[in-house]
């Protein structure tokens, strides 16, 4: 992790953080991840062409080379 915004730092309650990593985008990405026992859905800024159904980078699952939509 990067960056942590000040509501977060502060452990005020809410229904969002907000955070600041670094990916290696070489890497599928996940749509949830596990932490503390909690199911977290993932929203990623700034990367608007993400494939959720082969988890990487460049396309969306609509035009996935992995995915046989007939």
């Amino acid at each position: 992790m990067l960056k942590i915004d000040k509501v977060t730092t502060i452990q005020a309650r809410g229904e969002f953080t907000k955070i600041c990593v670094e990916l290696d985008l070489d890497k599928p990405l996940k749509p949830k991840v596990i932490a503390r026992g909690y199911l977290l859905n993932l929203q990623c800024e700034g990367l608007h062409v993400i494939c959720f159904n082969c988890g990487r980078y460049g396309h969306i699952i609509q035009k996935c080379p992995r995915v046989d939509f007939e």
